[in-house]
């Protein structure tokens, strides 16, 4: 049975509650969360995919992933395949992932290649995005086809992360996260010096703030994650601040020597080092690519320092995979599936910032982050949705 139609509003605050949306990252509180229609409803969907992910900086990789002239990896944000490629003069660029005769998506994966050849009539592209050979173009008289090329897509690398915007108005990224930087090399000082070294790509049966909002607290590390909390961390230690529309988690590992330092960036990127126990420290992205309004690929991708020995992290990294990750995996979707229950509308958060641990703050304040993207409050909404169907926005 499905909710009927919902007028897409956000309701009134409960006694005692702030409005969702509208927590500014400090003071305790009970916060209202978004109501349950941001999660199921199509419209919701629409208008994130146009003023988030068409607009926002998203990580889609690492400097490490392509070293050398000619590797290459392939990434997309929703429904937009894109590529990435080491040229021969070292500059890694981004292009959209389609061939410019019909169309086709020109390559999948990653690996090395000299020429992109599409494969559907053998249009041949070189690393720098110029078409170099179109076959049987001789047979047309006076053929011109230069200036033909890869649609680029914006790049810039940060600490050795590859972000990439759709909006070509969008700022700089350094200009809102630029100031984060001291703060990550101070505690991964080598992290350019990376090897990509396993990678997992779990689905979420859930819509991605779902999965955005389980990384966002530690509240249910106790009762969902019990090798971690138990051989890994210390879920007591658990620190998060809030930095703009970022956050920083701190969580002491179990072994003494050992810190777990994560950040998050808006809308959907994780990353920092990992306790792995007998070992040390490891570097991890965790991307959360929205599919469609009921699914995301919570993508794992581990490293190892150059010149270090990868097979203890690969280790740990399918054992992380198999236990912490199909656990968040399972309680995300059963949240997704809460959202369309008849008797749920909307969800409470406990935001007490000075009990990190047990605290929904970060998750208060991603709700603004996500309706200030939208330009969505109570009166807007409909609006913004109607507009939508006749605009680009």
């Amino acid at each position: 049975m499905k909710r009927p139609p919902v007028e897409l509003s956000i309701p009134d605050p409960q006694p005692g509650r702030l409005r969702a949306g509208t927590y500014d990252a400090s003071g305790t509180s009970l916060v209202e969360a978004l109501p349950a229609f941001y999660y199921t409803d199509r419209r919701i969907f629409d208008l994130e995919t146009q003023r988030i992910f068409a607009k926002a900086w998203q990580c889609l990789g690492h400097v490490g992933m392509a070293k050398e002239p000619g590797d290459y990896f392939t990434g997309r944000i929703v429904d937009q395949e894109l590529l990435f490629v080491r040229g021969d003069d070292r500059q890694l660029r981004a292009f959209y992932n389609v061939c410019q005769h019909r169309g086709h998506i020109l390559v999948s994966g990653s690996g090395h290649a000299r020429r992109f050849i599409c494969p559907y009539h053998a249009w041949t592209y070189g690393l720098d995005g110029d078409l170099k050979k179109v076959p049987f173009a001789q047979n047309i008289p006076n053929c011109e086809l230069g200036g033909i090329h890869l649609k680029p897509v914006r790049l810039e690398i940060f600490c050795g992360l590859v972000f990439v915007t759709l909006d070509d108005t969008a700022a700089p990224f350094r200009e809102e996260y630029g100031a984060l930087e001291n703060d990550i090399r101070k505690i991964i000082p080598n992290i350019e010096q990376q090897t990509l070294v396993f990678e997992e790509p779990i689905v979420h049966r859930a819509n991605w703030k779902a999965s955005v909002e389980n990384f966002s607290e530690c509240y249910h590390c106790a009762p969902v994650h019990k090798y971690l909390t138990s051989s890994v961390i210390d879920a007591d230690s658990y620190k998060l601040t809030i930095q703009g529309r970022s956050q920083r988690h701190f969580i002491r590992g179990l072994e003494a020597a050992l810190e777990q330092h994560l950040w998050f960036i808006w809308p959907n990127t994780a990353f920092g080092l990992y306790p792995i126990p007998g070992f040390g420290m490891a570097f991890c992205i965790r991307h959360m690519y929205p599919v469609k309004i009921d699914e995301t690929i919570y993508h794992y991708r581990w490293f190892a320092p150059d010149g270090v020995d990868p097979d203890p992290i690969v280790k740990y990294a399918r054992e992380h995979a198999a236990s912490t990750g199909a656990e968040d995996a399972s309680v995300a979707a059963g949240a997704q599936r809460g959202m369309n229950s008849l008797g749920f509308s909307q969800g409470i958060l406990l935001a007490t910032p000075n009990q990190s641990s047990t605290s929904e703050h970060a998750i208060a304040s991603f709700h603004r982050w996500v309706n200030d993207a939208l330009f969505m409050n109570e009166r807007q909404i409909s609006a913004a949705y109607s507009d939508s169907e006749g605009n680009t926005a």
